[in-house]
C-alpha cells in the first residue's frame, strides 16, 4: 500500500496533472472546472487529506446541487485525478468504484412535429434562416458540425451530394451527411455566388462575414422558435437535431440507421432520442383504464 503523503497538495498535484493529460481543449477545460470545484469543497470543509467517506461526500453534494451530466464531468475529473496519483505514487486511488449519477434518460429538449416543422419552414423568408433551418432539420447535424462546414465540404460521394462535416472530436472532416435537393436549393439561393469558405457567414458588425459561431446559431434558432411561438428553454439549437431523428423513427428508420446518420458512438444515445417518441405512443395506462372502468 501505497504511505499516504503528509498533506494533499491540491494545487501542485493538479498543475502537474493537467499536463500529463493528452486530452482535447475543451475536455481539458471542463476537468480543470471539476478539479476546482473539488479544492474549493476541501477548502470550505477544512479537509487536508480526503478519503473515500470525504470523495463520497463531496458527489452527494454535486448531486444535491448539479445536473447529471454536471455532476459525471467532474467526478470523471477527480478518477483521473486519483488514478494519475495512484501511477505516481503520490496518494491512494480513493475514487475506485465510486459512482457519479444516474442519467435522466427523459429528453429535457422538446422536439417539432412534422407540422410544426413545415409551419416554420414555410413561414420563413429570409435565405439565411431558411437555409440554416432546413439544414438541421434534414440531417440533424450538431451546431458545431454546421459552423465548421464550408462551401467546398459539399461534394459528390458515390453519386450523391454529401456534405463531409468534422464530428465532435474529430480532428478533420471525415464523416458526411446527404443533402436533398431542396437543402442544396436552400444553400445555393443563400450563398448566392460565393463558391469558397464558411457556408454560414455572420452578418454582426463584430465579425462581418466572417465564420458565424455556434453562439450566433443558437440565438438565431432561439429567435426562429420564438417568432413561431416556441419560446420556452425546452426548444434549443438540440431541439432541431431530436427532432431530425423523431421525424425519422417516425417514418420507418431503425434505430441503428439514425445513429449512424447523426454519428453517434452509443446506440444508447440514439435510444435515448428515440425513447420519448415510444413513450408518448405508448397507451399502456388508457389500455388497463378502459378495461378497469368499461
Amino acid at each position: 500500500m501505497i504511505e499516504e503523503v503528509k498533506k494533499f497538495e491540491l494545487d501542485t498535484f493538479s498543475n502537474n496533472f493537467f499536463k500529463y493529460l493528452d486530452v482535447d481543449l475543451k475536455t481539458l477545460n471542463a476537468y480543470k472546472v471539476g478539479i476546482l470545484s473539488f479544492s474549493k469543497y476541501l477548502k470550505e470543509n477544512n479537509i487536508e487529506n480526503p478519503t473515500r467517506e470525504d470523495l463520497i461526500s463531496y458527489r452527494d453534494n454535486l448531486r444535491a446541487n448539479y445536473s447529471s451530466n454536471t455532476v459525471n464531468t467532474y467526478m470523471i475529473a477527480i478518477r483521473r485525478l486519483f488514478r494519475y496519483l495512484k501511477i505516481n505514487n503520490l496518494y491512494e486511488d480513493i475514487s475506485v468504484d465510486i459512482k457519479g449519477a444516474k442519467y435522466n434518460n427523459t429528453p429535457k429538449k422538446q422536439v417539432l412535429s412534422l407540422e410544426e416543422v413545415k409551419k416554420i419552414y414555410n413561414g420563413l423568408t429570409d435565405l439565411r434562416e431558411k437555409c440554416l433551418f432546413s439544414l438541421l432539420i434534414t440531417t440533424g447535424i450538431r451546431g458545431i458540425e454546421l459552423v465548421r462546414a464550408d462551401i467546398e465540404d459539399i461534394k459528390i460521394h458515390n453519386g450523391e451530394v454529401v456534405l463531409w462535416i468534422q464530428c465532435k472530436k474529430h480532428d478533420e472532416k471525415d464523416e458526411y451527411v446527404k443533402l436533398s435537393n431542396d437543402v442544396l436549393n436552400d444553400i445555393k439561393n443563400y450563398i448566392g455566388n460565393r463558391t469558397t469558405g464558411s457556408i454560414f457567414i455572420s452578418t454582426s458588425n463584430n465579425n462581418k462575414n466572417g465564420r458565424l459561431t455556434t453562439t450566433s446559431v443558437r440565438s438565431e434558432i432561439k429567435k426562429i422558435f420564438k417568432r413561431f411561438g416556441y419560446d420556452s428553454d425546452s426548444f434549443s439549437l438540440h431541439s432541431t437535431r431530436r427532432t431530425s431523428a423523431t421525424i425519422m423513427y417516425q417514418n420507418g428508420l431503425d434505430t441503428h440507421s439514425i445513429q449512424q446518420i447523426l454519428h453517434h458512438k452509443s446506440q444508447n444515445t440514439t435510444t435515448r432520442y428515440i425513447n420519448e417518441i415510444t413513450r408518448k405512443e405508448n397507451e399502456g395506462e388508457y389500455i388497463v383504464s378502459n378495461a378497469m372502468f368499461n
